[in-house]
């Protein structure tokens, strides 16, 4: 046996199978989360099947437009990538020494 006391380790104690002790959800709570949730599923259901439809009338149009946002993607990558390398370009770089020349007094 352990010579801890239990009042020294509250969260030690025995746990039965019985739903006796558990707290049994807030109906009003419970309800008005549902309801919140059923609403949003069935505003993000309506807005995907408007979005399939115009899809399937204007397959062109819908083409071009992923198309559109694919290239906005893709520039949102490259253009910090481009911009760091041109500001490599323009810094200035250290002065490199001429060949043939020395300091003054020794021969070359």
């Amino acid at each position: 046996m352990s010579s801890i006391p239990n009042s020294a380790m509250p969260h030690a104690k025995v746990h039965h199978d019985d739903d006796d002790h558990k707290p049994k959800p807030d109906a009003k709570k419970t309800a008005t989360t549902s309801d919140w949730v059923d609403d949003a599923t069935d505003a993000a259901k309506a807005g995907l099947a408007t979005a399939t439809d115009a899809v399937k009338s204007h397959p062109k149009t819908a083409i071009a437009v992923g198309a559109t946002v694919i290239a906005g993607i893709a520039a949102a990558i490259a253009a910090p990538a481009l911009m760091a390398k041109e500001a490599d370009k323009k810094a200035p770089t250290p002065a490199d020494p001429k060949p043939g020349k020395g300091k003054k007094g020794k021969a070359a």
